[in-house]
């Protein structure tokens, strides 16, 4: 089982993803969340995705529009979904991710034309 947590400290919400390989090859995904929105998302996402859902935008069920009209589109939650599946599949090693422990997305100064705010 891989897990992932998604902090949203814009919206002070919190979401812990986790996704499981069963031996259909299907993933099961959970989200343990305090947003109503995400809640609603994962009732529409429902308890499992394919490997399709995961590895190609289009016609991913983690980001059909349908499923994650729940949502803002600048929630991470659906990219977690792919990170943990990812992690679980093998497709991202679960060495380097303990190493490095997030990715994050960072506000800059307007107009800064640095690629690496410090």
């Amino acid at each position: 089982m891989a897990a992932v947590t998604v902090d949203m400290a814009f919206c002070d919400k919190k979401h812990k993803i986790t996704a499981k390989l069963r031996e259909d090859g299907d993933l099961d995904i959970h989200i343990a969340t305090d947003c109503m929105h995400i809640r609603e998302y994962a009732d529409k996402l429902g308890n499992t995705v394919t490997v399709k859902d995961v590895t190609d935008w289009r016609g991913s069920r983690v980001y059909d529009p349908e499923i994650c009209s729940a949502s803002s589109a600048t929630c991470l939650v659906p990219s977690g979904i792919i990170n943990a599946a990812w992690l679980e599949l093998g497709m991202l090693s679960k060495s380097r991710a303990k190493h490095i422990h997030a990715n994050c997305v960072r506000f800059t100064e307007t107009g800064s034309d640095e690629l690496i705010d410090e």
